[in-house]
């Protein structure tokens, strides 16, 4: 059966490959294949797929198919692993997410069978760029970690670029900006020192992309127009049209509309030419909306139109939904109302069923949860069953042996169940122990869904009723902008404030690790935000082994934001320091500026400073607060080391 299946598949590529090749080409080959064996003929195979790669998709996809055949008939494991992922890259390239998933996924069953360590690696890291293409974005990660931890190993430094690059690009998907922009901006760094030409151009290209969420439109002109002549350089004509559909996006932000219009053109050409739907539908609806905001309803009108078939034939419903909101937009403006009415109907039902299916998929994992706790208990009860029942097959066995040994056994068995009797009385009392911290920790659970999902929800329904009153209407009030700027602005701070305090309701303790990386995040913002101040934040090595209850956690989190937040609010300060370190038998805590000071005594404290008093002597710790006009502020925490060991 095995042999018929090869024999099957051989005929049908080569008539595929004769199908998709001209003559003179085939000749050639057949000149040049002549008296080589299979493995001689895949690696041949193989080096031409890659060789067009990047010039000609389906002339790739022809040859990664024949090498498959020939690898199949070498008996070459390793041949097959190679092929098979050549052949996943080449589906990617189609846009055709499923096939290479299926293919990738056959690569890495091969790759392990081999113990092919960065093989393995590599199809860890395709896997992941298929789940990604899908929007299965926590899939997406799990796979470009596993890839990324076996570079670092083995010191790869271009594969660790590489894999950078993709983990932004989901960060960047899920709107999380900033990590994007540190891993492209690792990824970018990696490769200028390796002098690659495509990796600076590709990473050039993502930093282009992203710098436009900071509104950096000239770095990011930069960055794109570096991407582009990379890219130009090299021939891959199939990557150009990135870069310059970020070029149009920044001459659009700048109102420059003769320019985006050139570069929002050439882009979406180019996407269609190299048959990437998804981008086509991408492209289209972002010139879609910059005809809108030059009066060109009509124009507008069409590409949202060619953006919603390419998002269908490309299966993103997303981007399905955002052309049904452009449309309502344009139809609105043009005043075809009926139209406007039925697109927006459509735009509102692709929104709620968007967020329905995130809803849904948190039931699901909260579900997995329970049924996988709830299966530790069922084993545990079992062993216990077990064990009893061996307990007593011993002793029976001892009362068989000797009718001599009966008092002996008697006594033996009447010390095996008072230790019995201890054991399942300590086991009762950790049962109960359990039961009563599993109770708690599902009230957390249902407390933080329901803060998500109910008060979570409705914030984002604010803020995205706010937007479509912004698009919906000409407001030409400026006071009236500004008020639901300012709602805006206040809804996504509560959001934020929202997730951290669910955060530590589901944490039973928080490490230092997670404090660190909380308030790295925060700092992180406060940059971006702040250029003009430099922060400077440490936590000493010698308390890594510290774990912190949530309340006590969220505490710390707390002080050090309301005293930052003090600092770059009132001290008008260039630089702003964090450490924690530890002295004896106290966690030191300091926070301090360089800014302006103020007389303590001439000024009455706020409510920041109270709250921060409070937290700390919650934790049974002291403050100690300096400052004087013109010297800086500096706060001294010192909470008891033993509070926080295990």
């Amino acid at each position: 059966m095995k042999k018929f299946y090869i024999f099957y598949f051989s005929i049908f590529v080569t008539i595929t490959l004769a199908q998709g090749l001209p003559s003179s080409t085939l000749d050639s080959l057949s000149k040049q294949l002549n008296g080589k064996n299979s493995k001689q003929k895949c690696l041949f195979f193989l080096e031409k797929a890659e060789q067009f790669a990047n010039s000609n998709t389906k002339r790739s996809y022809l040859y990664s198919q024949e090498a498959l055949k020939e690898a199949f008939i070498s008996k070459n494991d390793s041949l097959i692993g190679l092929s098979f992922n050549t052949l996943g890259n080449a589906h990617q390239s189609f846009t055709q997410l499923d096939s290479s998933l299926f293919y990738h996924q056959q690569a890495l069953i091969y790759r392990e069978k081999t113990n092919d360590t960065l093989g393995i690696a590599d199809s860890n890291n395709n896997i992941g760029i298929a789940f990604d293409s899908q929007g299965n974005f926590e899939k997406a990660l799990q796979y470009y970690f596993k890839a990324l931890n076996c570079y670092e190993k083995e010191q790869v430094d271009e594969k660790i670029a590489m894999t950078m690059v993709n983990i932004g690009v989901v960060y960047k998907a899920q709107k999380e900006y900033k990590k994007a922009y540190f891993y492209y901006k690792k990824a970018n760094e990696l490769y200028v020192k390796l002098n690659s030409e495509f990796g600076i151009a590709v990473t050039s290209g993502n930093l282009g992309g992203i710098l436009i969420n900071f509104k950096s439109y000239k770095s990011s002109l930069k960055y794109s127009k570096i991407a582009k002549a990379g890219y130009e350089k090299l021939d891959y004509k199939r990557y150009v049209a990135y870069p310059i559909s970020n070029i149009a996006v920044v001459y659009d932000s700048l109102h420059q509309f003769e320019e985006a219009n050139k570069n929002y053109i050439e882009s979406i050409t180019l996407h269609e030419q190299f048959g990437n739907n998804y981008e086509v539908a991408n492209i289209s609806n972002a010139f879609s909306n910059c005809l809108i905001k030059q009066k060109k309803y009509k124009e507008s009108i069409l590409y949202a139109e060619k953006a919603m078939k390419y998002a269908q034939d490309a299966d993103a419903y997303f981007l399905e939904v955002s052309s049904h909101g452009i449309l309502a937009k344009a139809y609105a403006k043009m005043g075809v109302f009926d139209q406007a009415y039925r697109y927006s109907n459509l735009y509102n039902k692709g929104m709620d069923s968007l967020f329905k299916s995130e809803k849904t998929k948190a039931v699901f994992e909260i579900e997995a949860k329970y049924e996988s706790e709830k299966k530790s208990k069922l084993l545990l009860q079992i062993q216990n069953k077990i064990q009893q029942r061996n307990t007593v097959v011993i002793i029976l066995s001892l009362l068989i042996l000797s009718i001599a040994l009966i008092s002996y056994l008697i006594y033996r068995q009447q010390k095996i169940k008072s230790i019995q009797k201890e054991q399942e009385f300590e086991l009762k009392t950790a049962i109960a122990l359990i039961e009563t911290q599993n109770k708690l920790q599902e009230q957390r659970i249902t407390i933080s869904r329901d803060l998500h999902d109910n008060i979570g929800a409705q914030l984002t329904f604010i803020i995205s009723s706010i937007n479509n009153i912004k698009h919906a209407f000409d407001i030409n009030n400026p006071k009236l902008e500004s008020k639901l700027q300012i709602i805006s602005t206040f809804t996504k701070a509560t959001i934020v404030e929202l997730r951290d305090t669910i955060w530590a309701m589901n944490s039973k303790e928080v490490s230092v690790e997670d404090l660190r990386l909380r308030i790295f995040n925060f700092i992180e913002k406060a940059k971006l935000a702040l250029d003009d101040i430099a922060f400077e934040f440490t936590i000493a090595d010698d308390l890594s082994d510290l774990y912190f209850g949530s309340v006590d956690g969220m505490n710390i989190y707390r002080v050090v934001q309301e005293a930052v937040h003090n600092s770059i609010k009132y001290a008008n300060a260039k630089e702003i320091k964090v450490h924690f370190t530890k002295e004896k038998n106290t966690i030191v805590i300091k926070i301090s500026d360089n800014g302006i000071g103020f007389d303590p005594n001439n000024v009455t404290l706020g409510h920041g400073i109270f709250n921060i008093k409070k937290r700390v002597k919650d934790m049974q710790g002291t403050l100690e607060f300096n400052s004087e006009n013109l010297s800086g502020t500096s706060l001294l925490i010192q909470l008891p080391y033993k509070r926080f060991v295990l």
